[in-house]
């Protein structure tokens, strides 16, 4: 009966997010994941409360694939509790709508963003900051050149897409790192100065000149990889829990 369950609440997810029942991508992370059947149907429970809270936006398919894309990551991580995994569910929605809209608009000045983001977003309750972030990026999702453009790319690598390949390795070699930190708003000096010296062996490695036109540009655009992490981990502590205030 509990098989029943689980299968029924993926289906129930698949089909919210417009994935083909035949896409086993959620069922196959689950199958290798040793925590109980109890366990597996409450985190699927708490997806299917947060995917519905992108209700509006349900009929436009690239935005959801996008989002079932982040639901795939984060189940990836297979973490220990149940918050642990709402919380991380959180900060990767954030993260990579976040950051596809800076690519899209072509945004490269950290002001902008956050301007815009603390502006804007913060202290809004999740539904609303959800709502609103997601009247920001329909456009881009509703842009067929940009989707054919992003179209098989996945997980953070939408980002890359209009960068060359020495410099698509060298930014998926800093978000693995990036990975593997431990991002607070406290360590911003510490994790900046280890950014450099992870920048630095990068493109020692490669045979790059570090003065060059192309790595100084290379170096704001993983400085902002950086800051946008630190963003939304402030977006997430201002998410109250009471009433929330109005968008400006």
């Amino acid at each position: 009966m509990m098989e029943a369950d689980l299968t029924f609440k993926f289906d129930q997810i698949k089909r919210f997010l417009s994935i083909p029942e035949d896409n086993k991508d959620l069922e196959s992370i689950f199958h290798d994941w040793s925590k109980s059947e109890d366990f597996k149907l409450e985190l699927l429970e708490k997806v299917l409360n947060f995917i519905y809270h992108f209700a509006m936006f349900k009929e436009i398919k690239p935005f959801m694939k996008s989002l079932f894309l982040t639901i795939k990551k984060t189940f990836e991580f297979k973490t220990e509790s149940i918050k642990d995994f709402e919380q991380l569910l959180i900060k990767n929605s954030l993260m990579r709508f976040i950051q596809e809209y800076i690519t899209y608009s072509k945004l490269s000045q950290k002001e902008k963003v956050l301007d815009y983001l603390t502006g804007s977003l913060e202290r809004l309750q999740l539904q609303p900051l959800i709502i609103n972030l997601g009247l920001l990026i329909k456009p881009m999702y509703e842009d067929k050149e940009y989707v054919k453009k992003i179209e098989g790319y996945e997980e953070v690598e939408v980002t890359y897409v209009l960068n060359d390949d020495e410099e698509i390795n060298i930014k998926k070699s800093i978000d693995k790192w990036l990975e593997s930190q431990h991002i607070s708003l406290s360590r911003q000096d510490e994790l900046q100065t280890d950014l450099q010296t992870q920048f630095d062996t990068l493109i020692e490695e490669c045979g790059l000149n570090k003065d060059s036109k192309k790595c100084k540009k290379l170096w704001t655009e993983v400085c902002e990889m950086l800051n946008m992490k630190l963003t939304v981990i402030s977006l997430m502590e201002s998410i109250p829990e009471e009433e929330a205030i109005g968008i400006k």
